[in-house]
């Protein structure tokens, strides 16, 4: 007898850690980054940034996929971590993002007119 198992990936292509390496303001400007990832994985979620002097953070918290939404919620020792600011800063540890791209190679989040590339990492 032969029994096949298969894992269902129910975030498809979004499961993987994803390269942060701009913003784009509604004004059109850019801000090129390259020191903070983002990580899905069934539900958990974490954004590992690299300090300036040569350590990393990570943030860690939960995540929720419906439709073209991502809805994140950090765990609070995250926020009251002193580099959440600098590299974080969404007010009460949240935000919700609208998913404009999702490829295999590609993320593309908006939020109040920000728009966030990544790549797969």
């Amino acid at each position: 007898m032969l029994v096949l198992a298969a894992c269902s990936n129910v975030d498809g292509d979004l499961d993987n850690k994803w390269q942060l390496r701009q913003y784009q303001y509604a004004d059109g400007s850019i801000e090129r980054q390259d020191s903070i990832f983002y990580n899905f994985q069934k539900g958990s979620f974490s954004a590992i940034c690299l300090l300036k002097n040569g350590s990393y953070q990570t943030f860690f918290g939960n995540y929720s996929l419906k439709g073209d939404e991502i809805s994140i919620n950090l765990l609070p020792e995250s926020i009251n971590d002193k580099n959440y600011g600098t590299y974080v800063g969404w007010p009460e540890g949240k935000r919700a993002f609208k998913v404009e791209e999702l490829s295999y190679s590609v993320l593309r989040l908006e939020c109040e007119g920000t728009k966030s590339v990544f790549r797969k990492y």
